[in-house]
């Protein structure tokens, strides 16, 4: 079995989705958001950029867009609660916005 990370936690999944398939500014801002919340923790991710052994899903993603790609290692990073947290407030903001 080869699940994702965050395919353990639908709460995360959902968050995560809403993200990938979002449009490249609406990205940006809650891949910012991520950043921003993993940093108010302390929260570092444990891979550096251009580290060789990604998987196929990373490289993927980091062709896609960069900061992204640091936003999901920042995630990824914390704590499953902290996760929980930041996945509910990137869900309500996708909720709260009538269009991307």
């Amino acid at each position: 079995m080869n699940k994702r990370w965050y395919d353990a936690d639908p709460i995360i999944t959902n968050a995560i989705n809403l993200i990938q398939n979002s449009k490249d500014e609406k990205k940006n801002l809650m891949a910012d958001f991520i950043i921003k919340e993993a940093k108010n923790l302390g929260v570092e991710p444990d891979i550096e950029v251009g580290q060789s052994n990604f998987d196929c899903f990373w490289h993927k993603r980091q062709d896609e867009n960069a900061k992204y790609f640091m936003a999901l290692e920042y995630l990824k990073a914390m704590e499953e609660e902290a996760q929980r947290e930041v996945s509910f407030k990137i869900i309500a903001a996708f909720e709260n916005t009538t269009g991307e």
